[in-house]
């Protein structure tokens, strides 16, 4: 998963607080969502950032309440996610983009597209998220990783990194997960995300005939979301549909560079 481009680590300041991204290559504009896990953020897109800024300006976000960006109390996943979004683009001069998202980032783009199409040139899909709304009662769980788990799984995504940048930026994730109130604000996150109702109410595939934007759903075959491709298909017939065969739910690591030759295609 090494990458030879070059990644640079920016901020900017949104209406909570400072909000880290990290940005490579030039063209179109490309924001990329990362997934649920507090210790990936934003770098669980490294891998696929070195092919796809080879084409596009690739903008990965830590979506608010993901370290080592600030949070605040009492965040509503499903709706504030989706506006930080949107303030992310007011935020870095962008009026629309492409946007990827991948499991968790993929739900909260799609509803962001459904919300506001005119906001999204082309919207790509992956790792199951969202389309039904299943439970997932493990979020209302979730709990601060061991030191030792942020260091290892983090690690896994710092191919050409310099070693002293991917360790000041582990230390950095461990200690704003120790910082007084944020543990706290994530817990009371990943609760809402995992409220059943919610879930229901958000679901994307009753959605899905009601964006209007391009769409391309790229799904590895040992994924659950493979298996409804006909629906997803039957609900968003102009919709592009890839399976990666050899893949599963987190595709944009796990094959990058099927996964970054399908959506440069696409987006091209």
């Amino acid at each position: 998963m090494t990458t030879t481009a070059k990644i640079t680590r920016n901020e900017v300041t949104l209406s909570y607080g400072k909000v880290r991204y990290l940005e490579a290559g030039s063209g179109a504009p490309v924001i990329l969502l990362h997934g649920v896990s507090a210790v990936g953020g934003a770098d669980d897109w490294r891998p696929s950032m070195g092919p796809l800024s080879e084409s596009f300006r690739v903008i990965a976000p830590d979506i608010l309440s993901w370290p080592p960006s600030d949070t605040r109390a009492g965040i509503d996943a499903f709706p504030n996610l989706t506006d930080f979004v949107r303030e992310f683009q007011d935020g870095i001069g962008l009026r629309s983009s492409h946007v990827i998202g991948a499991t968790m980032g993929g739900w909260v783009a799609g509803l962001f597209a459904y919300e506001s199409p005119s906001r999204v040139d082309k919207l790509v899909l992956t790792g199951n998220p969202g389309f039904h709304g299943g439970r997932a009662d493990r979020l209302a769980e979730w709990q601060i990783p061991p030191d030792e788990t942020v260091q290892t799984n983090l690690m896994r995504m710092m191919d050409g990194v310099p070693e002293a940048e991917a360790t000041a930026l582990v230390a950095e994730k461990i200690a704003k997960l120790h910082e007084e109130g944020y543990a706290e604000a994530f817990q009371s996150t990943m609760k809402t995300m995992s409220n059943p109702d919610n879930r229901i109410q958000f679901n994307l595939m009753r959605r899905l005939p009601f964006t209007p934007v391009p769409m391309l759903f790229v799904l590895g075959k040992g994924d659950p979301s493979s298996d409804i491709a006909d629906q997803l298909q039957a609900a968003a017939p102009t919709a592009k549909v890839h399976i990666v065969e050899d893949g599963a739910h987190q595709v944009h690591y796990e094959n990058v560079e099927e996964f970054s030759r399908v959506v440069t295609e696409f987006l091209s």
